[in-house]
């Protein structure tokens, strides 16, 4: 019986008193307007190039960054690179878990001076000092 007190007295404390560790993927997402074009995760880092028509009327690209455990005010870049070359570099900031809004004219030049080529869209804030290459762009 002691031995079975015991059992439960170690089994309780370890079970309240543990540290619980979780592990998260940072997850996100790009629309243009309202429409979601791209969504990816840390894990997929999916390198797909997605299309957007030059003429198309779109208004905003809206990019999302979703975590788990972080939600305060932080500074935010975007950097928009050709050839390994940055070429336009837009800043934010705002709270981790709203949007990062580009509007069309903002991007404007870009959407010219680059039509067809591959451009990688690196992500920066707290989390990501260094940056992240969350999607790749082609203006068709």
């Amino acid at each position: 019986m002691k031995q079975v007190l015991f059992f439960l007295l170690v089994f309780y404390s370890t079970a309240t008193f543990a540290k619980v560790e979780t592990d998260t993927i940072n997850n996100w997402q790009l629309y243009k307007d309202n429409k979601l074009i791209f969504k990816s995760n840390e894990v997929e880092k999916s390198f797909k190039t997605i299309e957007i028509k030059s003429n198309d009327n779109f208004k905003v690209l809206k990019f999302n960054i979703f975590y788990d455990f972080f939600g305060d005010k932080t500074s935010k870049k975007i950097e928009f690179i050709v050839d390994n070359k940055v070429v336009s570099v837009l800043t934010k900031e705002n709270e981790a878990v709203e949007s990062f809004v580009i509007e069309r004219p903002k991007i404007k030049d870009l959407i010219s001076n680059f039509k067809n080529k591959t451009v990688k869209l690196k992500y920066y804030d707290k989390i990501y000092p260094k940056g992240i290459i969350v999607c790749q762009l082609k203006f068709i």
